[in-house]
């Protein structure tokens, strides 16, 4: 089955037959209500849309499949891969309990440097700012049998600068929250989509396993781990121009 017109995710109806042909890894960035002076609203998906996201997958038949798995080439049907990006304190407090409920786990890409600060990156636009999990909330955020992965130190477009910062925000990231968490941090996010073949052996080097793009597709065993293509899950917003020029510019 052809891809949907539509390169958002927001019902299952016009998905479900094309899930089917692949792995679908979703990207989700803020849970919950826009904060006041938001601009790009379509990053923000409200927690009843959220649920029913879930339900739908849920409902279908859809479980739960984690990048470990992408990495290793495990192929099973009805499967679907959550992430969220950047560590927004607003996806633990409305995130855990639908996740849980639909038996549902998740990957949650740190800024490491950011660690319980806020959207900077954003902010420097004029964007509003969100508060980002602490050390303390990303252990819990654990605890409840979710994941982290990198997405660089400070949120730079890997694209757009010297290899030795590339290379630099890429290994440090991984160190840092491996180091502050005693886990092993196998998986990367590319911030704003980010990447080329250099960039990407960067991330090979450091020794990842997985690294997400944004990138729109599916995934199948044939799809190069280090490319792995993402559908961003929203609400349809006035904001869709702007995320364009922000993330795919």
């Amino acid at each position: 089955m052809s891809a949907p017109k539509s390169g958002v995710y927001h019902r299952l109806a016009p998905f479900r037959d094309w899930f089917r042909g692949g792995l679908p890894i979703l990207t989700y960035h803020k849970l919950g209500a826009p904060a006041r002076g938001a601009k790009l609203k379509g990053l923000y998906a409200r927690e009843r849309m959220f649920d029913r996201q879930l339900h739908e997958l849920h409902k279908a038949g859809f479980v739960s499949a984690t990048l470990d798995e992408a990495a290793h080439g495990v192929a099973k049907p009805d499967r679907v891969v959550i992430t969220f990006d950047d560590a927004y304190v607003n996806v633990l407090r409305h995130g855990l309990e639908p996740l849980a409920r639909y038996k549902f786990q998740a990957m949650q890409y740190v800024v490491a440097d950011a660690i319980g600060g806020t959207n900077h990156w954003d902010v420097k636009w004029g964007e509003a700012a969100e508060q980002l999990m602490d050390a303390a909330q990303l252990r819990e955020w654990l605890a409840a049998g979710h994941a982290i992965g990198s997405h660089t130190s400070s949120h730079v477009n890997l694209a757009k600068v010297p290899l030795a910062k590339a290379r630099e925000e890429i290994s440090a990231s991984k160190k840092k929250l491996e180091n502050l968490f005693g886990i092993p941090i196998r998986h990367f996010c590319y911030p704003y989509g980010g990447w080329n073949a250099a960039v990407r052996d960067l991330v090979m080097e450091a020794g990842y396993e997985t690294a997400t793009t944004l990138d729109f597709g599916l995934n199948t065993p044939a799809t190069p781990k280090l490319e792995l293509k993402r559908l961003m899950a929203r609400h349809q917003s006035w904001g869709l121009k702007a995320i364009r020029a922000r993330y795919f510019g």
